[in-house]
């Protein structure tokens, strides 16, 4: 290899940003604070209590919509996950393709380990709660979105467009599920913090292993 071709090789960006690991360990330290609020519940804290009264009365106004809206976040994570793999596929990623295909599968199935040790549900509900699998894939599916865009040959403002684009989808996402009265805040808050965890863990791992985003070509 010619000092020409190392320097090209140097230049590509590693599949986990730098921010990942502070993120990580900020979103554990949330997860495990919520964690601890929700540990086997079956009443409502001061603050979902609070918040339920918005809930209520957005209810009656919109849940139809926001039920439609809710069904879309497996069919969007589900294409997220086949486009980025593409994506990845095209740019020659094969770090980014693991994490398209990876990330949203491995979310699901620790949502669903963690509602059985959680074990959080509404007042006299059989429904596990804790954390929402909703927020936690539509959370994963915009992290990878937003990792792959970053590691592929993109202009900053495709990336800027895709950034916006996956966080408004959580936030309406979690509107919509509040409005249902599906979960309280905290169950999406939970999510939200899985769906985080999981992915950018998972992106560490692959950079991790790969040793360098250099090393993530096919």
């Amino acid at each position: 290899m010619n000092r020409r071709q190392a320097g090209r090789d140097d230049s590509v960006t590693a599949l986990a940003p730098p921010w990942a690991p502070a993120v990580a360990v900020a979103v554990l330290a949330l997860g495990g604070f919520l964690t601890a609020m929700v540990w086997h519940a079956t009443q409502l804290n001061p603050f979902d209590s609070w918040v339920l009264r918005w809930q209520e009365l957005a209810y009656h106004r919109g849940h139809r919509v926001a039920a439609v809206i809710s069904d879309t976040v497996l069919p969007v994570a589900v294409l997220t996950a086949v486009a980025g793999a593409a994506a990845a596929w095209l740019a020659g990623r094969w770090d980014a393709l693991v994490l398209a295909l990876v990330a949203v599968p491995s979310t699901l199935c620790v949502k669903t380990v963690l509602k059985q040790l959680i074990h959080r549900q509404w007042p006299g509900g059989p429904e596990l709660l804790y954390p929402s699998g909703h927020l936690a894939l539509a959370t994963a599916a915009a992290l990878v979105a937003v990792l792959v865009v970053r590691v592929v040959r993109t202009s900053s403002h495709v990336r800027r467009l895709v950034t916006w684009l996956a966080g408004g989808y959580v936030l309406v996402i979690a509107g919509a599920r509040l409005v249902e009265e599906v979960h309280s805040l905290t169950d999406l808050l939970g999510g939200i913090a899985t769906g985080l965890l999981v992915t950018l863990g998972v992106a560490l791992g692959i950079t991790a292993w790969g040793g360098r985003g250099s090393r993530g070509h096919l």
